[in-house]
């Protein structure tokens, strides 16, 4: 049977022209969204190409790019202070840090130590990224093994910021290392909240630390969320409660608890006080010069008698 013979159908010109024109309305919507998917991808890759070219024309920030916060060109620690301040750094009290550090993807927390003392003792889950480092000239360096000083004589570390995206790249989830929470420790811990020294060197202010310059230059190369424990390690152990590990000394410094000797494991810890073997030529050398003292002021068997 022919579409014309259908019951009820007619077909007619205008039925056809009609159609046509429905045909090609929707050929002319057809078109129409395929230009704007063809714009709207065109768009993206403007976009994303910018947001690549951007970024190529401005590499992160290294610690050659920022103001020092020790050694040579940095400012005293009143102005750092100040200045830690104005950027924003956050105080974390030390009774509050195993909160802050639960969620080791959204935060990471960074022992700015020398690496000599972290491996004599650490904090989980704190990695070490430290702030100074050994002298690479040997001779200053060895100026400070013959006072005593562990490690010898050190310098800010010229690779700090550098070293520090590294590490909070490779355990943050957040896309880019400056987004993420940076929460710094040292044994001293510093403080911002209360004013600091205004005259002298500083040195002997307890409001500075090298957590707190350290933040100093993390500000400024990028970091948005930088903060610093008050109370230092002393306050993450004792205060928080947070467990200590030290394969060298561990079972020695338990001991010390065990015996009712808290207050020397304290010492020991928190003063630097553990041996090591760089101490050894200053710790010879001042026996040497005690001796000599003895010898020349007092009657040692004979010896000594001038």
């Amino acid at each position: 049977m022919s579409a014309s013979s259908m019951p009820g159908t007619t077909l007619t010109a205008t039925t056809f022209r009609g159609r046509g024109v429905e045909r090609r309305a929707m050929t002319s919507t057809r078109s129409r969204c395929r230009s704007s998917s063809t714009r709207v991808v065109a768009l993206f890759d403007r976009v994303r190409a910018a947001t690549v070219s951007s970024k190529a024309q401005a590499p992160p920030l290294t610690s050659a790019d920022v103001t020092p916060g020790q050694g040579a060109g940095s400012p005293k620690w009143p102005e750092i202070h100040d200045r830690c301040l104005a950027m924003g750094v956050k105080t974390v009290d030390a009774a509050d840090l195993p909160s802050v550090v639960s969620d080791p993807r959204r935060a990471i927390l960074v022992d700015v130590r020398q690496t000599i003392e972290y491996d004599e003792w650490r904090v989980p889950p704190a990695v070490n990224v430290p702030y100074a480092v050994p002298d690479p000239n040997v001779i200053r360096r060895a100026v400070g093994y013959a006072i005593s000083i562990k490690g010898g004589l050190k310098v800010r570390n010229p690779k700090f910021v550098q070293s520090l995206r590294s590490a909070a790249e490779a355990r943050l989830s957040a896309r880019r290392a400056e987004d993420g929470v940076v929460v710094l420790i040292d044994t001293k811990g510093g403080d911002l909240t209360v004013p600091p020294k205004r005259e002298g060197s500083g040195q002997l202010d307890p409001t500075d630390s090298q957590c707190l310059r350290a933040a100093f230059e993390l500000k400024q190369a990028g970091f948005k969320d930088v903060r610093y424990v008050r109370g230092g390690l002393p306050g993450a152990v004792d205060v928080a409660g947070m467990r200590y590990e030290s394969e060298k000394w561990g079972g020695f410094l338990n001991w010390l608890d065990d015996t009712g000797q808290g207050e020397r494991r304290r010492l020991l810890m928190y003063s630097r006080l553990l041996p090591d073997p760089t101490n050894l030529p200053g710790v010879v050398g001042q026996l040497a010069v005690f001796a000599l003292i003895g010898l020349a002021y007092y009657d040692v068997g004979g010896v000594g008698t001038w």
